[in-house]
């Protein structure tokens, strides 16, 4: 395929652009060209696209008739190109996702929106993370044919003042939006553009913090030993990108730590893993689960594999995918938060490599108080007495049971449970030997007992 140039070209840094960011016509996104050294207001974009300078510093690509809404938000600022004359005929690879927050401040308890584009017709992958690089917010969402992005996320009880840190991931491309809560804080955040890298390549960070500040960088590999040290600066706006060449690094797991001063994050990659498609077995600590907490996932299958994590909730929904890997010795430990679904009911995790799928389900319960069991009054009870045997903290999702049994005698009751858990039933006392009477109730997660006592 021919390309033709028809370029007016103005002084010689325009010149270095087109000379080494394109082959056969074709320029590297806004982002590349940044990171390989060209600044925003030198940016080359394609003809019918306006250069602008984010609040963040970067240089984005758009469409006119976007043009208006970015300044009016004050998302960015126009870019006067227009002394460079014409640029078409050049296929501009564009920024791939852009999505920002409809403010730079919120209040705690308030709903962050965040608006803006990604690929179409693909879906894109999204977390929030609190400073300390725990997930408050989870979500995969459907783009459709316009690239139109729109999310919402309520700061309920499990948020806190402070920056938190939308990570965007799309294909191989990524993007960090750091929003704040409240007041600004020193925290620093980074984003690896993709999990998995081969051999040989290069990876590309994401990188925000204070302004100005200079971040200390340590790439650590699996046993802990010193791979590669850098500083980085950020910019006034507290970003960077950062293009880290993995020329040397062995087949493995790697470890990113940030600094600066008291503040740490971490992150990993992947380098020349394979993708096989030996047998995986996964297995979890046990089968119920109460909103809030933590669902510990064992497996093994063949060493340094690639494998993919999916968690889906009750109606069928992929809540979190993951990517990553097996050790040395075939086997992986993953930590998930059932807290970030919400939602009650049978959840699954799938776990794949190439060709082999292996699935497990568990049960997620509502949060209640103590199983409790009563009589209306204290005994002892003859053949043919009125007893109410009721009580509180019934799970509502499982099928309780009471029983009334001694070493001789057992009777089985299944009461009617309100939504609150609560629960209250009649029954007469048949003909008993007499004796003492254990009366208990079992909801499936937890039991509670109280004595009968039964005389001629």
């Amino acid at each position: 395929m021919k390309f033709t140039f028809t370029l007016l070209i103005i002084g010689l840094l325009t010149l270095s652009i087109i000379s080494t960011s394109t082959v056969l016509g074709i320029i590297d996104s806004p982002r590349k060209q940044m990171v390989n050294g060209i600044s925003a207001e030198d940016v080359v974009c394609k003809n019918e696209l306006q250069l602008m300078l984010r609040s963040n510093g970067s240089a984005i690509c758009i469409k006119p008739s976007s043009v208006e809404r970015f300044v009016d938000r004050g998302i960015a600022q126009v870019i006067d190109t227009s002394a460079r004359g014409s640029e078409k005929d050049i296929d501009i690879s564009p920024e791939k996702i852009l999505v920002y927050p409809t403010h730079a401040k919120y209040d705690l308890g308030s709903v962050l929106v965040f608006t803006g584009t990604a690929m179409p017709n693909q879906d894109l992958e999204v977390s929030l993370e609190d400073s300390n690089g725990d997930k408050v917010y989870v979500d995969i969402l459907e783009i459709d044919s316009s690239g139109q992005v729109y999310l919402e996320v309520i700061t309920d009880e499990s948020f806190d003042i402070g920056t938190y840190f939308l990570i965007l991931k799309q294909s191989d491309d990524s993007e960090i939006v750091p929003v704040i809560i409240g007041e600004s804080t020193e925290d620093i955040a980074v984003a690896v553009e993709k999990f998995h890298y081969d051999l040989n390549s290069q990876a590309t960070l994401e990188v925000f913090g204070p302004s100005s500040a200079k971040l200390s960088m340590t790439i650590s590999n699996s046993k802990n030993q010193i791979q590669f040290e850098d500083t980085i600066n950020l910019d006034a706006t507290g970003n960077a990108e950062y293009l880290l060449d993995l020329s040397g690094y062995k087949k493995g797991v790697y470890s990113i730590v940030m600094n600066y001063g008291s503040e740490e994050t971490h992150e990993e990659f992947t380098v020349g893993l394979s993708t096989r498609t030996a047998p995986i077995e996964i297995t979890i600590v046990d089968n119920y689960y109460k909103l809030g907490e933590t669902v510990i996932l064992f497996g093994e299958s063949t060493e340094y594999t690639k494998i993919l994590i999916k968690l889906i909730d009750p109606d069928g929904e992929i809540i979190d995918k993951i990517e990553y890997y097996t050790d040395d010795d075939g086997k992986f430990t993953y930590a998930l938060e059932i807290s970030l679904g919400k939602q009650t009911g049978t959840w699954k995790i799938q776990v794949s490599n190439a060709a082999r799928i292996s699935e497990l389900t568990f049960e997620v319960i509502e949060e209640t108080t103590s199983l409790t069991i009563k009589l209306d009054k204290e005994g002892p009870f003859k053949y043919g007495d009125f007893v109410t045997i009721s009580g509180t903290g019934v799970n509502s999702s499982f099928h309780a049971v009471i029983q009334i049994k001694s070493s001789d005698d057992f009777f089985e009751l299944t009461p009617g449970v309100t939504s609150e858990g609560a629960f209250s039933v009649s029954w007469v006392v048949p003909d008993f030997a007499a004796g003492n009477y254990v009366v208990s109730i079992d909801d499936g997660i937890s039991r509670a007992t109280t004595n009968l006592i039964v005389v001629y």
